[in-house]
C-alpha cells in the first residue's frame, strides 16, 4: 500500500510541475497532453498494480517492476524519436530562414519582423545632417 501510496503523490507532482509549466508558456499545450497521458498512466499503474503483476506473469516476466520499466523504456525511446524529428523540422526551418534573409540581405531589400535593424541608410542621412553643426567652420580654429 505504500508503494500506491508514493506512486500517487508523485503523479500528482507531475501533473502539478505540468500544469504551472503550461501556464507559464514554457511547454506547449500538445506536449502537456503528452505527459497528463503520462500520469493518467501513472494512477492507473498505481491502482491497478496486482493486474500488472498478472500481466507480467502471462507474458513471461518474473517481476511486474520489469514489465513497467520495460514499457517506460519504450515510451522514453518514442519521445526520443518524436523530439528528434521535431529538431529536425526545426533545424530545416532555421536553415531556410537564413538562406532567405542571407538573399534579402544582397538583394537590398529591408529585413522585416520584430529583430529587424532601422534602416541604415536613414541613419547615416541622420548622422550627416548633425555632423556638420558639431565640426567647427575653419579648421585652423583652435578650442
Amino acid at each position: 500500500m505504500k508503494l500506491e501510496l508514493v506512486l500517487l503523490a508523485g503523479v500528482l507532482v507531475l501533473l502539478g510541475v505540468v500544469i504551472e509549466v503550461v501556464r507559464r508558456r514554457r511547454l506547449s499545450e500538445s506536449y502537456a497532453l503528452l505527459w497528463i497521458g503520462v500520469a493518467v498512466a501513472g494512477i492507473l499503474l498505481a491502482l491497478a498494480r496486482p493486474l500488472i503483476d498478472r500481466l507480467s506473469t502471462a507474458v513471461g516476466i518474473v517481476y511486474g517492476t520489469s514489465l513497467v520499466f520495460a514499457l517506460a523504456i519504450l515510451f522514453l525511446i518514442i519521445v526520443c524519436i518524436n523530439l528528434s524529428m521535431h529538431v529536425s523540422r526545426l533545424e530545416q526551418r532555421l536553415d531556410l530562414l537564413a538562406q532567405e534573409l542571407a538573399l534579402r540581405h544582397v538583394k537590398g531589400e529591408p529585413e522585416v519582423g520584430p529583430t529587424a535593424t532601422p534602416d541604415r541608410s536613414a541613419a547615416l542621412d541622420a548622422e550627416r545632417s548633425v555632423a556638420p553643426a558639431l565640426e567647427p567652420d575653419d579648421p585652423t580654429e583652435s578650442r
